[in-house]
């Protein structure tokens, strides 16, 4: 497994098989949309979404990452921790427990100082989403990140203004992954 690169699984609906996923980095799931793997990480900001992460099986062995309020709650949990200070919230615009667990989650790689975090499932159809995500992006123009979706002719020019950030497809992403 590669260190230096991070993969965050959001909510959207995503056809790539994630067990590839495990393997190429570490992965952090926001929420607990995807069951069908174990994943290093995970990020739970609402309490019935962690309730269900320590419910199920294939959380046994994943950390799930939570605020602090809820971590103090549910501290009793071994796979549980609290999530560490993120800088970028401030950025936002917003408080960290009103921030989506995909917005969390890019935070988080962030924090890890990862080298390439891919995006997969990462929702920008939702307009608070997008803009929240385009001002972490903006506080971070170390990282390089990659829009990863589905092979689709059309292209997408909302992150032309970033240089750190590239859209790709998974045909582009398999290349990338099978050179490292």
């Amino acid at each position: 497994m590669n260190t230096e690169n991070c993969v965050v699984i959001g909510p959207a609906i995503m056809r790539y098989d994630t067990e590839k996923l495990t393997q190429f980095a570490d992965v952090i799931l926001a929420g607990n949309s995807k069951k069908d793997n174990e994943f290093k990480y995970a990020v739970a900001m609402r309490e019935n979404i962690l309730q269900d992460m320590l419910n199920s099986s294939s959380f046994r062995q994943t950390i799930v990452l939570a605020p602090q309020d809820l971590y103090k709650k549910y501290v009793f949990f071994e796979q549980i921790d609290e999530l560490p200070s993120l800088p970028e919230v401030p950025s936002t615009g917003y408080k960290l427990n009103d921030l989506s667990e995909q917005s969390v989650a890019l935070m988080l790689a962030l924090w890890m100082e990862k080298k390439n975090i891919y995006l997969f499932g990462y929702d920008i159809q939702d307009l608070k989403e997008r803009a929240i995500l385009l001002s972490i992006l903006a506080a971070n123009p170390f990282a390089n990140v990659f829009y990863t979706r589905k092979p689709n002719p059309a292209k997408i020019h909302l992150f032309d203004t970033y240089e750190n950030v590239k859209v790709i497809d998974y045909n582009q992403f398999d290349e990338m992954a099978n050179e490292k």
